[in-house]
């Protein structure tokens, strides 16, 4: 990883061409100001690609360890330095080819983020938030040239027209355009499925916009935040259509405990957006800032006017006071306005759908979700989409009375029903019969519940003791009994994925809830490879259940029940490939990341092929000639014996010995030494 010595300079050179072009586009009766030498832009342009090239490898490395957040912001180092390379992006195809790898890797990681934090089953059923994928795309098109500069002037008449349409101001400059396009364009598929599904919502989002009296074309920051995704969960935690963060949702009167998390509920998350954007109005006294606000925190847009002295977004985005992803976003909520209220006009088609409606009914008990559906004559799948925030698909049961919205007009019907089912009947518990070695803890981690919810489902104290053949009720909605955690059953169907042999290929066929990223993962390739293999663009991450996938073209495929093997750690620096081998495998064998493993060997950014008896450098640990030096490696999550000792080329039982370690136990945080003698037996 380059230290901030190597990077400062480099920045410092390309502030100075950014400065040299800016002056020299904008102000040209002043003369134009010297081109940077050729060479001199080249060497800046090699270095950039370089060091955002490590900062992907150490970005992999840290995802790969479990340090999600420290990963972001090396993929965010890797993605600045590309988008501000000189010539920009798209004058490089290798620069435009790592932009790709970085994207395309930032939004497998997330998902599978999101997907080992899916601890309950409302979590398991969520959604990527609309937000991280658009202000990413979007900084693709971000040349200095079109921030914030100003179409024409319309004639008055048609500025008074065009202000007539809409209630928040509407600036139409050539950054909104230029999201349009994106709108028209690459995003087109995804731009209509969010209108489709904001048919939905956005009379209900007006209403209670206009109940609090906002403009209601905010309604379109919601399409930007979640895509209007009921059970968006974005890569901050963020959740719901509005987004909000645990802290801002607390503080607007959002419920988030075990049972109940009102950021996932349409009316009661869209009421406390309207009264936290509107507190951000009232501080800045502009819409375009307080929109801003909503996404980087008002404390950033303040430091960023006090700075400056000014308070006009565009000049404040011109400048870079803010943030990549903020200098997107007012743009995109602004191009998705000047779409969504005209969409034939842009090449779209008006949704037709049915607005969301419901009856409140207030429960005197607890009830599950499927009980309540038979009561109102409808599905679970219904009930789940009027009752999004219910966790567990059960309303809470630590407290009897809860306002479970049903469909519209069923409120007689589900109030005979309900009378004629007794209390006890009316959530259904799982059971479980206690054996020895089992504890509430245990339990409530194999049920995806907490103590305090076992506990209260049998009457009992958290600290109660149990004994075997004790038979306990678990709260869990029907068919989840049994289930493992989340991460184990991820895992349960990741080494359950079969491949069907055709010639000299194997295929997969992607099912419901499947990940390019976890397929890959589960037969030992790297995203590269799966790509490659079946000829999908670098940043592509769509697949659809029934797609059918090759996964190995080797001349003798393996039978479909012979496990795939996997590459052993060497003990050197290097790894003499075998047959059936893969980079991806290999990499992860050898505790490196894939970017790591090609820059070692002098492989492209897409190569893929290896051949058996080809030798790869797997490490880039150098041997000290005297046994007494040592390196001291500090332990991160997820780190073992093994691991650490595959990526530094030593033993296991060299670091018990040289750390007097008795046992495979280490921590988080405990330092340990790599003597340079390692690997030399």
């Amino acid at each position: 990883m380059p230290d901030s010595t190597t990077r400062f300079p480099l920045a410092l050179a390309l502030a100075a061409l950014t400065t040299l072009a800016s002056c020299s586009g904008r102000s040209p009766d002043a003369g134009a100001a010297p081109e940077p030498p050729p060479d001199v832009v080249a060497s800046l342009r090699e270095e950039t690609i370089r060091q955002a090239r490590l900062e992907l490898e150490r970005g992999e490395s840290l995802a790969r360890d479990g340090e999600w957040r420290e990963a972001r912001l090396a993929f965010d180092r890797a993605v600045d330095l590309l988008l501000y390379i000189p010539g920009g992006v798209e004058a490089s195809e290798e620069a435009k080819s790592l932009y790709g790898d970085v994207v395309a890797t930032v939004h497998e990681m997330e998902r599978d983020y999101q997907a080992q934090l899916a601890d309950t089953a409302i979590d398991s059923e969520a959604d990527a938030a609309a937000v991280d994928e658009l202000t990413t795309d979007a900084a693709l098109i971000e040349p200095p040239e079109v921030l914030g500069e100003d179409l024409p002037t319309p004639p008055a008449s048609e500025e008074a027209e065009l202000q007539a349409t809409y209630d928040i101001p509407m600036e139409v400059n050539a950054r909104v355009l230029s999201i349009v396009e994106m709108f028209q364009t690459q995003k087109r598929e995804w731009f209509q499925e969010a209108l489709d599904r904001g048919a939905l919502y956005i009379p209900l989002f007006e209403r209670v916009l206009e109940e609090e009296g906002l403009p209601q074309d905010l309604v379109y920051l919601s399409m930007i935040e979640s895509a209007f995704k009921p059970r968006a969960v974005s890569r901050a935690g963020a959740r719901g259509l509005w987004q909000f963060i645990t802290g801002t949702g607390k503080l607007y009167g959002l419920r988030q405990d075990y049972w109940v998390d009102d950021r996932f509920d349409p009316e009661k998350a869209t009421r406390a957006a309207a009264r936290h954007l509107k507190d951000l109005y009232d501080e800045f006294g502009d819409w375009y800032l307080a929109m801003a606000a909503y996404n980087a925190g008002p404390r950033r847009i303040e430091r960023a006017v006090q700075r400056t002295g000014n308070r006009d977004f565009w000049t404040l985005a011109q400048k870079r006071y803010l943030p990549r992803e903020t200098r997107s976003y007012v743009p995109l909520i602004l191009a998705a306005t000047l779409i969504g209220k005209s969409p034939e006009a842009y090449g779209f088609t008006r949704p037709a759908g049915a607005a969301l409606e419901y009856d409140v009914f207030e429960l005197d008990s607890p009830i599950d979700l499927e009980t309540a559906a038979k009561s109102a004559g409808t599905t679970v799948d219904e009930m789940k989409l009027l009752n999004p925030e219910l966790r567990h698909w059960v309303t809470p049961l630590d407290r009897k009375s809860y306002p479970l919205k049903i469909p519209r007009g069923s409120r007689a019907a589900f109030d005979v029903a309900l009378a004629a089912i007794p209390e006890g009947d009316r959530v259904r518990f799982g059971a479980h019969v206690v054996e020895r070695g089992d504890t509430l803890s245990k339990i409530a981690r194999r049920y995806g519940t907490t103590i305090e919810a076992l506990a209260s489902a049998n009457n009992m104290r958290s600290r109660t003791m149990i004994h075997p053949g004790q038979v306990l009720t678990v709260p869990v909605p029907p068919g989840a009994l049994g289930s493992t955690s989340s991460s184990r059953a991820r895992a349960f169907r990741e080494a359950s994925r079969d491949s069907i042999p055709e010639g000299d290929q194997e295929i997969y066929v992607v099912a419901r809830g499947d990940t390019l990223g976890a397929i890959a993962d589960s037969f030992r390739m790297s995203l590269s490879e799966l790509r490659a293999l079946n000829d999908l663009p670098s940043g592509s991450s769509r697949i659809h259940p029934g797609q059918r996938l090759v996964v190995s073209s080797r001349p003798e495929a393996a039978p479909r029940s012979a496990p795939k093997p996997r590459p052993a750690a060497s003990a050197g620096r290097t790894y003499t490939v075998r047959s059936g081998d893969t980079l991806g495998a290999i990499a992860d064998a050898h505790g490196i990341g894939l970017s790591t493993l090609r820059r070692l060997n002098g492989m492209s950014s897409r190569s893929t092929r290896i051949h058996p008896g080809q030798k790869l450098v797997v490490s880039e640990a150098v041997a000290v000639a005297d046994a007494s030096e040592s390196t001291a490696y500090r332990i991160r999550r997820g780190d073992t014996l093994s691991t650490i000792a595959r990526r530094f080329g030593v033993s296991v039982e060299e670091l018990r010995r040289w750390n007097q370690i008795d046992s495979d136990r280490i921590v988080v945080g405990q330092s340990i030494n790599i003597r340079g003698s390692g690997g030399s037996q």
